[in-house]
């Protein structure tokens, strides 16, 4: 092979790299993991007090002072539980029994949210008993 030839070959190379590293940073600083109620029960100690994402079921037992704000509900992973206060704008699909996504921080007791997603359901779920 020439030397021009190689010299073409490296800096193709080179920006085949760069492309592949930039693709790759890009796409894993935009996933969005969250842990489970278990998961972060499990961590506690580690993240106490960091900003983590928690998913979870609403439990029933919605305290919500419409004017005030301030919401108070437990989230589930089916086995563990844990008590969650956030202040803001409450979505249209929250209810009891949605699953919801929240931001905030943990401080050992109670998750303390500070952004609150309620996930919708399918709408192309199949009807119990049949087709």
């Amino acid at each position: 092979m020439s030397r021009g030839k190689k010299k073409f070959a490296i800096a193709i190379a080179v920006f085949v790299l760069a492309g592949a590293y930039l693709a790759y940073s890009g796409a894993r600083g935009s996933m969005a993991y969250y842990l489970t109620v278990g998961e972060l029960l499990d961590r506690a100690p580690a993240i106490t007090g960091s900003s983590v994402r928690l998913n979870g079921k609403v439990l029933p037992g919605v305290d919500w002072d419409q004017v005030s704000g301030r919401l108070a509900f437990t989230v589930t992973d089916g086995s563990r539980q844990i008590p969650v206060a956030y202040r803001g704008v409450v979505p249209d699909t929250f209810k009891p029994g949605a699953e919801v996504v929240l931001e905030g921080t943990y401080d050992g007791k109670t998750f303390a949210a500070t952004r609150l997603f309620a996930k919708c359901p399918s709408k192309f779920e199949a009807k119990p008993g049949g087709v």
